[in-house]
């Protein structure tokens, strides 16, 4: 039992007096000559003793009628809590995309709210926390307020991370009684570290919502199957969880305008691929569509389709006649200089330089193929049958690539090709096995670290390997490839590896960027020390950050955008691109934690269906149970027995 005002038992000191008075009768007897008869003396005794006990039951009853009501007035209540603890509810409400999905009232978000705000109470400090905002110590209005403006969220949390946003809120606070209630559907991807939630001290609460249905059919994702000089072919793929396999409408819009229409019987748990086929220059900013009432946000996904970019290309050196067959005006801005004719101001404009065949490297072009590097442009080096190994090893020692040491006269079959690397990619429908074996007659020993070989010589030595430095990549030729050397270039390897050397050196948009990863955005663009470039749409205008290099600009964004879209790369007014942001499709993974089985024997943890009755659940633990009213009773009680006491014990 505790006491509202514990100070007014102090009060219980002044029954001390009735019992003083009891105890020590100041009355003086005076006695009265009367017959010495046994009889009366009898009667004088028993009168002594009846009188006496009823003295001592009225101080009984005075001194408990006294006691109960200051008791009474001391407002005594039985409560699971202290006096002087605060109490605070923290609300973690899920309101992820995942949570679109329908209940038997409706969209779970939207039901959990209305079912929140039904059960607030008025006299309750709150904190309240969603994917994308905290709110601390707010009282029943504001969270009214903030749960009315709770939208949709593209951020996902796991329940550790929950946990930690918790643990930030009490470090604050002393004295205070922290009630945890998690609403949440509990998808498997939000994997639970159960060591971090049992380390909670605080009762935890979670409220299971969860759906009539598991069912929806989704956009996977778009991409380009194939594309000539006419068309392309666009590839998309459609994901069902339903059992039904009704005929699904799939829209490609550009933009606004409907460009083309099909339909397709769908599987479930079936990946379904459709495509169109659209005339070149037709397509720029796309949209496809489906329709389906369960989960919404993934039934669109925007792409862009951009004009394809000249990469430029320079080659220094005296022989390029097969690289212009190779580097075609449609493609590639090809130029091939001499050390002699070469302007330096050009390169850093370049997105690939070949070394071809250079006997010597002038120091101030080491300098800047450098710099060109840590910009992030690419570089071929071939070197030429008779080298100046010195300047060579100075620029390979300023890339951070490696060595070269002295060549060695053996002719060498090229023989082994690395498929699997991403140059050679689609280039080959099988690993050939009786291939007409390019050889060479020079070639010097190279020593590289972190690299990857691409071709290689008989005898295991490279003798094309790739080495990822200064966020470049750099292709290293151990040999000269001119026609006294070797016949690589009468080879069928030459077109592929030359052609993919320019177009890896060029990172082609991407159709789409996923909105709550790492993204990163490369824009050819200038712009000065105090210029920025800005992502916008009709609805958001943000800055991401920017690594500003020579002659382009890498963005990169993570939080933001945070809603799916279409958005203008723009520069003060002008936009430089258009890009488009999707929904991470991971949200429509229906699969949800079994609370019962992760949680079974924690005993701080209970878990529910229905938000009302953990809300009551709650409010019953907090209800002070006052005695205020029972005591004033016994007091009155009390006071009656006495009155009867004088009334009906006749001395």
């Amino acid at each position: 039992m505790q006491f509202k005002n514990p100070e007014i038992l102090f009060a219980l000191l002044l029954l001390i007096i009735p019992i003083i008075i009891h105890l020590f009768q100041l009355q003086r007897f005076i006695k009265a000559p009367f017959t010495n008869v046994q009889f009366l003396k009898r009667i004088e005794l028993q009168t002594r003793k009846s009188s006496q006990l009823k003295k001592w039951l009225i101080l009984l009853t005075r001194s408990l009628a006294f006691t109960t009501i200051i008791f009474a007035f001391s407002q005594p209540y039985f409560s699971n809590f202290e006096k002087n603890q605060e109490h605070n509810t923290i609300i973690y409400l899920d309101n992820s995309l995942s949570m679109q999905i329908k209940g038997k009232r409706g969209e779970l978000l939207k039901v959990a709210i209305q079912e929140i705000i039904n059960n607030i109470q008025q006299n309750t400090t709150y904190s309240f926390i969603t994917n994308d905002h905290v709110f601390k110590n707010i009282d029943s209005k504001q969270l009214k307020d903030e749960l009315i403006k709770t939208e949709y969220s593209s951020r996902k949390l796991n329940l550790n991370t929950v946990l930690l946003k918790i643990e930030q809120i009490n470090l604050d606070e002393i004295n205070t009684l922290n009630n945890i209630i998690l609403l949440s559907d509990f998808q498997l991807i939000n994997k639970i570290n159960i060591q971090g939630v049992t380390n909670v001290n605080s009762p935890i609460y979670c409220v299971n919502l969860t759906s009539k249905e598991n069912l929806n059919t989704s956009i996977d994702s778009v991409f380009i199957k194939t594309k000539s000089n006419k068309e392309f072919v666009l590839k998309v793929l459609i994901n069902n969880t339903n059992t039904t396999s009704e005929n699904t409408t799939i829209s490609l819009y550009n933009e606004d305008v409907l460009i083309g229409k099909t339909s397709s019987a769908l599987s479930k748990n079936k990946l379904i691929e459709v495509e169109f086929s659209i005339p070149n220059q037709e397509l720029s900013n796309g949209i496809i569509k489906i329709s389906d009432e369960n989960l919404t946000f993934d039934n669109a996904y925007f792409f862009t389709i951009s004009k394809p970019k000249k990469i430029n290309i320079l080659s220094i050196g005296s022989d390029s006649k097969y690289l212009t067959k190779i580097y075609t005006k449609d493609e590639f801005n090809f130029n091939n200089k001499t050390l002699s004719n070469l302007d330096y101001n050009s390169i850093q404009n370049q997105d690939l330089i070949i070394i071809n065949e250079v006997n010597s490297i002038p120091n101030e072009l080491i300098e800047i193929l450098n710099q060109f590097s840590i910009n992030g442009g690419d570089l071929v080096i071939i070197p030429a049958s008779k080298i100046e190994l010195r300047s060579y090893n100075l620029l390979y020692s300023k890339l951070n690539i490696g060595t070269l040491s002295k060549s060695t006269n053996k002719e060498l079959k090229i023989t082994n090709i690395n498929y699997s690397h991403p140059l050679f990619s689609n280039v080959f429908e099988k690993q050939v096995e009786n291939f007409q074996y390019p050889t060479v007659k020079q070639q010097y020993q190279l020593k590289t670290d972190n690299s990857s070989p691409i071709i290689s010589f008989e005898n295991q030595t490279s003798f094309v390997t790739e080495v990822k430095s200064n966020n470049t990549n750099t292709y290293l030729f151990s040999a000269p490839i001119n026609k006294v050397n070797s016949n690589f270039k009468n080879s069928p390897l030459i077109v592929p590896l030359f052609y993919n050397f320019g177009k890896y050196s060029y990172n082609l948009p991407q159709l789409s960027y996923t909105i709550g990863i790492e993204n990163t955005l490369e824009i050819s663009a200038h712009i000065k020390k105090d210029e920025i470039l800005s992502l916008k749409n009709e609805e958001i205008d943000f800055i991401p950050l920017q690594e500003v290099q020579y002659n382009k600009v890498k963005l990169k964004t993570s939080e933001e955008p945070s809603k799916s879209g279409f958005y203008k790369i723009r520069k003060e007014k002008n936009t430089l691109r258009t890009v488009a942001f999707n929904h991470n499709r991971e949200e429509n993974n229906l699969n949800y934690a079994d609370l019962n089985e992760v949680f079974k024997n924690q005993k701080n943890i209970h878990i529910s269906k229905s938000i009302n009755n953990t809300f009551s659940q709650l409010s019953k633990q907090q209800e002070i149970n006052s005695l205020f009213k029972w005591f004033l009773a016994l007091a009155i009680l009390f006071l009656l027995l006495e009155m009867c006491i004088l009334k009906f014990f006749k001395v």
